[in-house]
């Protein structure tokens, strides 16, 4: 029992990287079978394959380990919880091992019945006796812990000589080089060039002309076969999403296939929905990479019009501000109740890999949402996004009244509704009047009155209650939207849309291929071959940003900006300067904002003739109330002043990045890290109670450092408190929940990649 005593007592280690290998581990030696003494370490088991990926990139010796040996304990077999018990064994092989067919190599005897194929192909050729090899045992006692047992890590033969890679002599000029297998970054590339519809000899052609040009094979990828590529192919050719007449079984079928891409699953019952939840190992990459210390979006409800299981997308923000989805969740029925179960199987997933993994805000686009769930679980502040009310909004408007000067009106009227509402400034009787006063335009009123009035209560609630996210996230917002559309309603047979085996099988392949070939950094070597839901590019709002000032005339009421692919043409923008403005470009009269409004709302604050974003209104306003505490609670004043002064370095960074300095994180955010255990009984009531009074503790130079960041309202604004705000949100005790949600308000466009980097890390004590 002293060996089993000493084993459990070690501590369970969980490297913050993706993957990670026996170099990352500290290994203990216990005493082991027959008086060995056993090299081994503890990690979480859920971050197995994470171990075997990293082990298998290991540059002095390329490989892959293969399972050589599985046993499990089924789960009806029952068993006493002994401290020595085993509900898994995995023997993990060198695939170069452990049979040596060299000439005179030993080959174990159950393995010579084995006969020589004329052709080099296939996997015993690659044996070497390779004798490096690693144990995995699940232990009854900790069923989430793996215990890894690794005696034999070098890569030599029983003769204890380099039996493959560049220090076997032997293996020079042969494949023993590198390692057995392509690795799975090139197994993604050709997959998804395959499935957007790029032919084999395109892909091949493409690869061979990118090792010519680096000098030859210098890795395993090089050697890249025509075979291999025909085959995958071929594979995908013939296969088929319907695995059984039914739709049930077929998805059932399907997710006993692809456990390693399903983090949720409830199947077809009477008293439960059918719920599905798809995440690959790319999407959580994606989501870790870029949702750490970040935002993460709900997109909800996509196809209810065409599917029969509609798909709530959850996605992410790259470098460029595009949407990445990170997860897809199917059922048929998105009930708020419902939401806590899957929410928490996918942050379990993301946290066992990166324990460390923290969200800043969380976007949602329905009223109606499980806030409580959302912050439960993700422990953050939640944004309202109003992208999908006024694309409706505007694309009805288009259809529905043709004159144009009373679509502009209608549409300046509908925006100083929401911005009223947002500010505190008016309520649901603002929509009242508008209906009132537009009667004339019957069609497009019919509409609202049917649609929409119904639902201004809750929107109402929500945009009171909630931060509104930048325009910035709602024209990534549009964006993803209308490349989902693209890549998946694009079927002959529309009959499909209605079984949940096909969905699955085209999100997993083909919209995952797309996503995936978005984010592929080679991308353009096919750009001819691109078919017209391959084409990504910029959002409306980054490309806005590539619109000179020179292109702009303002005559009016109007503006004019001129097309940049076409000189000749002119867009007319009604109601300039607002992110309800009208343009008669192809893709605002589809409902989307557009490039030619977003220069505007940005031309227009540079030259101070525009208001700031209502984004913008909150945070200052959260700040306001952030400074009106009480005057012995001057924690929370003080991170409120360095929080603003912060910012406004920031800005001024993105204003005149050349001039600025290195900044460093305010010391008074140290001070609130040392100081959160001690302040847990701070009263969110009497933060509250002291937004009515002024606080005659407060200099006049203190609001100036606040009100300071209205005067960057221009292209600063815009390029973003969204994440900063969201970085100092929902931790500290001394913060009510009212607070960190007006804080999570942005500056009207903002997604700049602040959080997660040095100075994005202030928000360990923020409110």
């Amino acid at each position: 029992m002293a060996r089993w005593d000493e084993i459990l007592s070690l501590p369970v280690q969980n490297p913050p990287t993706l993957e990670f290998s026996s170099a990352d581990l500290v290994w203990s030696r216990v005493e082991g079978w027959r008086d060995n003494i056993d090299r081994l370490a503890l990690i979480p088991f859920a971050r197995v394959d994470d171990f075997v990926r990293g082990e298998s990139a290991n540059k002095d010796c390329p490989t892959r380990f293969h399972v050589e040996a599985r046993r499990r304990r089924p789960p009806e077999m029952a068993y006493k919880p002994k401290v020595d018990g085993i509900l898994e064994y995995i023997l993990y092989w060198c695939s170069f091992g452990p049979d040596d067919h060299r000439k005179g190599g030993i080959v174990r005897p159950s393995r010579t019945t084995y006969v020589p194929k004329k052709k080099s192909a296939g996997r015993p050729n690659t044996k070497r006796g390779c004798t490096c090899h690693f144990i995995v045992k699940r232990l009854i006692a900790e069923p989430s812990v793996a215990l890894i047992i690794y005696n034999q890590d070098k890569h030599v033969d029983k003769k204890g000589l380099p039996c493959h890679g560049p220090q076997d002599k032997m293996a020079a000029g042969t494949r023993a080089m590198y390692a057995p297998y392509i690795s799975e970054d090139l197994r993604l590339r050709v997959l998804s060039l395959l499935h957007v519809g790029v032919s084999v000899e395109t892909i091949m052609q493409r690869h061979n002309e990118s090792v010519e040009k680096q000098g030859g094979p210098s890795n395993r990828d090089d050697l890249l076969t025509h075979r291999y590529v025909r085959r995958q192919e071929r594979s995908i050719r013939r296969s088929t999403y319907e695995l059984d007449p039914d739709d049930a079984v077929s998805i059932s079928v399907w997710v006993e296939s692809h456990q390693s891409h399903v983090f949720f699953f409830e199947d077809f019952s009477d008293s439960e929905p059918f719920y599905l939840g798809i995440q690959t190992e790319w999407q959580l990459q994606q989501m870790i990479r870029f949702g750490n210390r970040s935002l993460l979006a709900s997109d909800s409800r996509f196809g209810t019009n065409k599917l029969k299981y509609p798909i709530h997308s959850l996605v992410v923000f790259n470098s460029d501000n595009k949407a990445i989805p990170v997860a897809w969740i199917i059922a048929p029925r998105f009930g708020s109740g419902d939401m806590r179960r899957w929410m928490r199987a996918l942050y379990n997933r993301v946290n066992a890999k990166d324990p460390t993994w923290k969200l800043a805000g969380f976007i949602v686009d329905d009223p109606l949402v499980d806030l409580l769930s959302i912050r439960e679980v993700f422990q953050c502040s939640v944004l309202i996004c109003f992208w999908r009310v006024r694309h409706a909004w505007h694309k009805n408007l288009m259809k529905r009244c043709l004159e144009i000067e009373m679509r502009a009106e209608i549409s300046k009227r509908l925006c100083q509704a929401v911005h009223n509402i947002c500010k505190g400034f008016g309520a649901a009787d603002l929509f009242e009047d508008f209906m009132e006063d537009f009667v004339d335009a019957s069609d497009f009123m019919d509409y609202f009155k049917a649609i929409w009035f119904p639902r201004i209560g809750m929107w109402t609630m929500a945009l009171k209650t909630l931060p509104l996210a930048s325009q910035e996230t709602c024209a990534a917002m549009e964006f993803y939207h209308n490349q989902l559309k693209l890549r998946l309603f694009n079927e002959k047979d529309p009959s499909v849309y209605q079984r949940a085996d096909w969905l699955v099988d085209k999100l997993g392949n083909k919209v995952h291929s797309y996503f995936w070939l978005d984010e592929y950094s080679g991308k353009d070597d096919f750009a001819r071959y691109r078919r017209d839901e391959w084409v990504s590019g910029l959002t409306a709002w980054r490309k806005s940003l590539n619109i000179p000032d020179s292109d702009v005339v303002m005559e009016g009421k109007c503006a004019k900006v001129m097309d940049q692919h076409d000189r000749d043409i002119a867009h007319v923008v009604w109601n300039p300067g607002s992110e309800f403005a009208l343009c008669d470009c192809r893709w605002a009269e589809t409902g989307n904002l557009c490039e030619h409004v977003f220069k505007i709302v940005n031309f227009l604050r540079d030259k101070g003739s525009s208001t700031p974003s209502v984004s913008l209104f909150q945070y200052n306003q959260a700040l306001i109330k952030m400074l009106q505490c009480p005057r012995y609670d001057s924690l929370i004043r003080d991170h409120a002043v360095s929080l603003a002064v912060w910012v406004q370095m920031q800005l001024d960074t993105q204003n005149d990045p050349e001039s600025s300095q290195t900044t460093e994180d305010p010391p008074e955010q140290q001070t609130v890290q040392d100081e959160e255990a001690g302040n847990e009984n701070h009263s969110t009531n009497e933060i509250n109670a002291s937004h009515s009074g002024d606080d005659p503790g407060i200099g006049d130079g203190t609001p100036d450092c606040i009100m300071g960041v209205q005067d960057e309202e221009a292209g600063n604004e815009n390029h973003s408190t969204n994440k900063i705000n969201a970085s100092h949100s929902g931790d500290d005790p001394g913060v009510g929940d009212e607070t960190p949600d007006c804080i999570m308000g942005d500056s009207g466009g903002g997604l700049i990649d602040l959080v997660g980097s040095e100075n994005g890390d202030c928000d360990a004590g923020a409110g």
